[in-house]
């Protein structure tokens, strides 16, 4: 059996694995893999991975079995496909393009002949903003060119996660790549998917309780959930006493990248793995993060600080919080504003335990005054001889009554 034969019965073996369906939330298994081998495939006959040669593998793996002449069939029509395809007339990729709009061709078809993933801003480009708005074809392509160059289909795809986008690190570094439609795509996912934004959680003053905050750090963090329409969650534990207790942060999606860019190359790999998630149309929802089991080990959140509180709910007219180990995140703060925040309220603290005993020294002064002891001597017993000092023991009385 020649080599082509045999990829196509390993991809025919390794796509009906990939068939077998797991429980939600799981990716399916190989599903890198089997693109991989039809890459490997299609490029061995000089065809781009374009749905309508995507299509013949496709077909050929819904077979009931494989046989020799399947093989040989599948290996025809391939080379069938390859000679039309090759030996067409040279076109431009403006002309490419053009011919694709006028022959109503897939987005998906077009995108691969181009040299470019059919992602999901690429797909925006070519269907929406050129079949749609009519925008110049060079236009795309240019945008197309730089998305490529600087290798940013993912950060763009974190981003459109993200609620108010413009204000994130991620935005004002597209900017800098001088990619044109990066607002024109989010303003369009989000307008195909209304509930992602509806689905934003109120914060506690909208609801109208007022939170008990806390401050935590070194989470073991083993689980990440995520989908299209809930904000991410962190599943772990935290140092508790002697042992450890449970917990779940549910965080926005800003948030959890600013987690990860602080947590050193575990936290970086786990953000790429994310976005490459994210970018995948076809994975499963919701998408876990089974982190010991993907990268070896549990994520320890040891460079940051989590100003979490829990959640309140109404009983009568009370609130009341949530008795569950479940938090939302206000504020991630680095160690070294917290180290700082720590230091101003010590600072702020002693500043008030000296402000409360000059307030004191004023109620001694009037005391001395009322027994017959002269003003000059009172001052001087309540160790407000400083005409300032007294001025402020003065008025820090005043404020007390």
């Amino acid at each position: 059996m020649d080599q082509l034969k045999l990829k196509l019965q390993e991809y025919y073996q390794r796509y009906q694995q990939m068939d077998q369906r797991v429980k939600p939330g799981k990716e399916e298994p190989g599903f890198e893999d089997v693109l991989d081998m039809e890459n490997d495939i299609l490029s061995q006959f000089g065809l781009p991975t374009s749905r309508r040669f995507v299509q013949i593998l496709h077909d050929f793996v819904h077979h009931g079995h494989v046989s020799d002449q399947l093989l040989d069939f599948v290996s025809k029509k391939l080379r069938s496909a390859a000679r039309k395809y090759l030996l067409a007339p040279v076109m431009s990729d403006i002309d490419l393009l053009e011919s694709a709009r006028e022959q109503k061709r897939s987005p998906y078809d077009v995108l691969p002949e181009l040299g470019y993933p059919a992602q999901e801003y690429a797909l925006f480009l070519i269907g929406e903003l050129y079949y749609r708005r009519n925008m110049a074809a060079a236009d795309i392509l240019d945008e197309l060119k730089k998305m490529q160059h600087f290798d940013s289909w993912n950060d763009l795809m974190l981003l459109s996660k993200i609620h108010n986008h413009s204000t994130h690190e991620l935005y004002a570094k597209l900017k800098k790549e001088e990619l044109r439609f990066v607002d024109d795509f989010i303003q369009y996912t989000r307008r195909q998917d209304p509930e992602r934004l509806v689905n934003k959680r109120a914060t506690p003053t909208e609801e109208g309780y007022t939170p008990n905050y806390k401050t935590i750090t070194k989470v073991q963090v083993e689980d990440i959930i995520f989908d299209e329409q809930t904000t991410p969650s962190l599943f772990g534990k935290i140092k508790s006493g002697r042992g450890y207790t449970r917990i779940t942060i549910s965080l926005e999606f800003s948030e959890l990248n600013q987690i990860l860019m602080s947590s050193d190359e575990l936290g970086v790999e786990i953000s790429n793995h994310i976005k490459k998630r994210l970018g995948n149309p076809s994975a499963e929802k919701p998408t876990v993060v089974d982190i010991r089991a993907e990268f070896g080990d549990v994520l320890k959140l040891d460079n940051c600080y989590l100003e979490v509180y829990k959640p309140q709910h109404r009983e009568g007219t009370k609130w009341v919080e949530d008795k569950d180990n479940f938090y939302f995140v206000d504020k991630i703060l680095t160690k070294k504003e917290f180290e700082k925040r720590t230091k101003d309220a010590e600072v702020k603290r002693k500043i008030e335990e000296c402000l409360e005993l000059i307030g004191g020294s004023y109620v001694y002064y009037q005391r001395l005054r009322r027994l017959g002891i002269t003003d000059e001597e009172a001052k001087l017993r309540a160790g407000l001889q400083d005409e300032l000092l007294f001025k402020l023991s003065y008025f820090l009385n005043k404020v007390k009554e």
